[in-house]
């Protein structure tokens, strides 16, 4: 039941259209929701998530642990924007 509902928090935070920007994400840690301009995402690591290749950090410190360990960078809201964009085309 956790992982339902883990994968529907994930594809509600993911929904957004050109109007509408993302105001909620899961935090890849923890499973909160964070403020999605707040988030620090990591992008290009070795590890996949269930529905998308970038994760959410509620704090940079999370974001930097798992680049360590999985590899990739991390980026601010609106270069995770920009990506989530150019991967819809």
């Amino acid at each position: 039941m956790k992982a339902l509902l883990l994968i529907f928090l994930i594809v509600i935070s993911l929904i957004a259209s050109e109007k509408e920007e993302i105001k909620y994400i899961v935090d890849a840690k923890n499973y909160g929701l964070v403020v999605a301009k707040d988030a620090f995402y990591v992008i290009d690591s070795h590890k996949y998530g269930t529905m998308q290749e970038y994760f959410a950090f509620a704090k940079e410190e999370d974001a930097n642990e798992h680049v360590k360990k999985y590899g990739g960078s991390v980026v601010n809201y609106e270069t995770y924007l920009k990506l989530q964009k150019e991967d819809a085309k």
